[in-house]
C-alpha cells in the first residue's frame, strides 16, 4: 500500500491476492482507489469516513465486482434502505452514475414499483431522465411528479417518457415539465398542452409521438413557443384536425430560424403558400434538413388538378428547402423525380406512392 499524489486523491490499494478489507488503515482513509483485485470483501457500515470508492480491475470472475455492486444496490433501493437518512446517499456522486442506477433500475426485474426510484429521482443530480416503463409500473403518473422535486429536477436537460398514458390526465406530465427550467431536449408519448413548457428559455428539441388522440397541438405550439429561437427540432406525430395547420407551419418556419428538423408534420402546402404569397424576386431560404412532404389532396381534388398541385408544392419545397438531408415524401406524380434531383444534400429518401400511380417506371427507381 502506498498514498499518491494525482487527480483523484485518495488512499491506493494495489494486492493481486484476494483481500479482507478489515484493515484500520484502510478504514480510516476518505477515498479509496483499488488498482487491481481478483475479488474483495468490503464491510461499508465501518467505513464512517468513506467519500467515495473507485476500483480497476485486471482479471474479472464471470460474475463482476461491478455487477454484483449493482445487483446489491438495487436490492437496497427495492426495499427503501434509506428512507429514513436524512441526506440523500445518492448527492455527492456524480450524474453520471446517478443517471446508470435509474437505467439500471428501470430494466430490472427485481423492481416492480416506481416509488422505488424515489431515492435516485430526489438526489437532484440527474442531467439526463430516460424512463422506460413495464407494463407492470401502474402508479408511474401519480408518483413520477411526488419524487421529482424542484431541487430534484434543478439540472434536468434531458427528458424522455417511452410510454404512452392517454387514459390519464395529461395534468401530471404538465407539472413536471413546469419543474424543469433548464429543459433543453423532450421526448414523450403523451399530449399535453404546450403551455407547460412556456418558461424552458433552453429549448432546443421535441418529439411528441401520439396517434391515439386528436389535438391542436401543433397549432398551440407554434403560438405558446415562438419566442424560443434556439428551438432545432420539432417533431410531432399526431392526428391534425385542422385543414389550415400548414399556416402554423408557416409560423413555426418564420419564428424559429433555427429550426432543422420538422418530421410527420407535412411542410410542402407551407412551402407553397410562402411561395406564393412572397413579395420580392427573392426566395427566402430556411434550413430544415429533416422533412415530410405527405400532405394527400386526393380525396377532394380531380387527378388533373391533384397533379399539378403537388407538383408545384413540390417545386416549392425544393427552394426554400436546399439543405435536406432526410425525406419521406408521398408521391402522386413521377415528374417530381427531376425536382428531388436537385438536393444535394439528400442522404435519406423514404417514398410511398400513392395508388393512382399503377406502375412505377424504372427511370424513377435507378
Amino acid at each position: 500500500m502506498a498514498n499518491r499524489r494525482h487527480d483523484w486523491p485518495c488512499h491506493v490499494l494495489q494486492t493481486p491476492r484476494n483481500a479482507l478489507m478489515d484493515n484500520p488503515l484502510i478504514l480510516n482513509q476518505s477515498r479509496l482507489l483499488v488498482l487491481s483485485c481478483t475479488y474483495f470483501n468490503l464491510n461499508l457500515q465501518n467505513c464512517r469516513t468513506f467519500k467515495a470508492v473507485k476500483i480497476s480491475f485486471k482479471k474479472m470472475h464471470p460474475i463482476s465486482l461491478y455487477e454484483t455492486c449493482l445487483d446489491r444496490i438495487i436490492e437496497l433501493i427495492k426495499v427503501e434502505h434509506w428512507k429514513e437518512e436524512r441526506e440523500n446517499p445518492f448527492s455527492p456522486l456524480p450524474s453520471k452514475i446517478v443517471e446508470l442506477l435509474v437505467d439500471v433500475c428501470g430494466t430490472s426485474q427485481k423492481i416492480t414499483e416506481f416509488s422505488s426510484f424515489r431515492i435516485l429521482l430526489s438526489s437532484g443530480k440527474l442531467r439526463i431522465l430516460k424512463l422506460c416503463f413495464p407494463v407492470s409500473f401502474t402508479d408511474t403518473c401519480v408518483v413520477l411528479p411526488q419524487m421529482l422535486t424542484e431541487k430534484g429536477c434543478i439540472k434536468i436537460t434531458v427528458l424522455e417518457l417511452d410510454r404512452n398514458f392517454q387514459n390519464d390526465k395529461s395534468e401530471w406530465l404538465e407539472n413536471l415539465l413546469q419543474k424543469l427550467p433548464l429543459l433543453e431536449s423532450l421526448s414523450v408519448q403523451t399530449l399535453f398542452h404546450p403551455r407547460a413548457l412556456k418558461d424552458c428559455k433552453r429549448l432546443k428539441s421535441v418529439k411528441v409521438i401520439n396517434i391515439f388522440e386528436y389535438s391542436n397541438f401543433l397549432s398551440e405550439a407554434a403560438d405558446t413557443l415562438s419566442h424560443m429561437e434556439d428551438l432545432e427540432e420539432f417533431d410531432i406525430l399526431q392526428y391534425i384536425t385542422e385543414n389550415s395547420s400548414f399556416l402554423k407551419v408557416v409560423k413555426m418556419l418564420d419564428n424559429h430560424p433555427k429550426l432543422a428538423s420538422l418530421r410527420f408534420t407535412d411542410s410542402s402546402r407551407a412551402a407553397l403558400h410562402i411561395d406564393a404569397n412572397r413579395t420580392g424576386d427573392e426566395l427566402p431560404k430556411y434550413g430544415l434538413r429533416k422533412c415530410s412532404w405527405t400532405y394527400d389532396t386526393s380525396y377532394y381534388e380531380s387527378r388533373n388538378t391533384l397533379y399539378i398541385t403537388f407538383l408545384q408544392r413540390i417545386r416549392s419545397s425544393v427552394d426554400l428547402f436546399p439543405l435536406v438531408e432526410e425525406l419521406e415524401i408521398l408521391v402522386f406524380c413521377e415528374d417530381c423525380f427531376e425536382y428531388l434531383k436537385e438536393l444535394k444534400h439528400l442522404r435519406s429518401l423514404k417514398v410511398k406512392f400513392h395508388i393512382c400511380i399503377r406502375n412505377v417506371s424504372r427511370t424513377f427507381l435507378s
